[in-house]
């Protein structure tokens, strides 16, 4: 198969697995009412998936850099796929948390590989270029997920959204059985002469080495935890305490995630325009989320509509769609080797952050906008702090 294809199956699965993340949040009103538990139960859901997403990163990148990336690839479609039949067939919670834990597996793996298979076949610029494309694509999937759930919810019921996803999931099954090794023989055969403890050890040692990337990934983790916050505690909102119908809830959603796409969309213009450097336009993405958040604070203490609820979160968005689409190519800028580990540890952290900030929405029952809006201000603040210390140093190359 010929390489230029190899980003079109990297970018297939990782739009599936970005899907797969939020598209049942929808549910969650309807799942609390089939089981006759709380609200926050129900969010605690999104919590579990993000722990079994971020638990996976541990061993999938040393896996993908001894095993070989296709492999572990087919093995996390078919993770998603039965993940999301359990889900949609599971007759008790018990076996509905299975089911989330299995989905979490296989979505979490297939990012990883996805983008370390676009790094192995590509240069380091062609991979900023591919990766920055891929972010503007993974901005629309984000903005049109609560519509496409609020619809399969609507028309299918809640367990026919997440045997909707099995069947997206099987999808890319024979695409992921065709793909080439992306992983060189030399570089396979090296991996398999040491055992898989000191392949993940020394990945990870070398990865966190990296003190942009790191800070890069806290960065992203944190934007991330609080387009968590939003996404599972809108449903509440919109439908509970502002009183609008599910169908409307999902317009409402997409109106909120339209600037993401605007702020995706607006990289290739801020890269090509060159007023501000990489960090810079990173930086500011970061603050504009904090004026998004900082906004829907306030306007929450003061007088709760959509509408100003919707500016609130607009404005967070747009600029989540800056920040998020450079930053995780700017994390991986210089990255030559262990790529797969390096990956995993981005998602790895990203992940934790994300559901710790989630596990603290759930545990409070943040269904009301001034919770909602009170952590997502205090994640974007710790995102703001950590990408202008990741770019501190660039910036003092350039002063000097």
């Amino acid at each position: 198969m010929h390489v230029r294809l190899i980003p079109s199956i990297a970018g297939a699965v990782i739009v599936v697995s970005q899907l797969s993340n939020f598209v049942f949040a929808p549910a969650l009103p309807e799942i609390s009412r089939h089981f006759t538990i709380a609200p926050g139960t129900a969010q605690l859901l999104m919590t579990v998936f993000l722990a079994g997403y971020a638990a996976v990163q541990i061993v999938v990148g040393p896996l993908a850099d001894s095993l070989g990336r296709r492999p572990v690839l087919i093995a996390g479609v078919l993770l998603l796929a039965l993940g999301c039949a359990v889900s949609g067939l599971a007759p008790t919670m018990a076996l509905l948390f299975a089911g989330i834990i299995l989905q979490s597996l296989g979505a979490g793996i297939l990012p990883t590989i996805g983008q370390a298979m676009i790094r192995d076949s590509q240069t380091q610029q062609r991979t900023m270029t591919i990766l920055t494309r891929l972010g503007m694509a993974l901005a629309l999937a984000s903005a049109v997920t609560p519509m496409i759930g609020t619809t399969l919810v609507g028309g299918l019921g809640w367990r026919g959204l997440f045997l909707a996803m099995a069947v997206a999931a099987l999808a890319l099954l024979p695409f992921s059985w065709i793909s080439p090794e992306t992983l060189s023989a030399p570089q396979l055969a090296a991996a398999r002469a040491s055992s898989p403890m000191e392949i993940a050890l020394s990945g990870y040692r070398a990865a966190l080495g990296q003190r942009r990337l790191v800070l890069y990934a806290i960065m992203i983790g944190c934007l991330t935890g609080a387009m968590t916050v939003f996404f599972t505690g809108a449903p509440f909102l919109f439908i509970h305490t502002l009183k609008v119908s599910v169908h409307a809830y999902g317009l409402w959603a997409f109106a909120a995630f339209l600037p993401f796409i605007a702020g995706a969309m607006a990289v290739p213009v801020l890269l090509k325009r060159k007023w501000l450097s990489l960090e810079d336009n990173i930086l500011l993405g970061c603050g504009l989320a904090v004026a998004g958040t900082g906004f829907g604070w306030f306007a929450s203490d003061w007088d709760p509509t959509p509408v100003l609820v919707l500016i609130g979160a607009g404005l967070f968005t747009f600029g989540l769609g800056i920040a998020v689409v450079l930053g995780k190519p700017a994390a991986l800028l210089g990255i030559t080797d262990r790529i797969a580990a390096s990956t995993a540890l981005i998602t790895f952290l990203m992940t934790v952050l994300a559901a710790a900030i989630s596990a603290v929405a759930g545990v409070v029952e943040a269904v009301a906008h001034v919770a909602i809006f009170g952590i997502m201000f205090a994640s974007t603040a710790v995102a703001f702090a950590a990408a202008l210390a990741a770019g501190r140093p660039a910036r003092q190359a350039v002063a000097a």
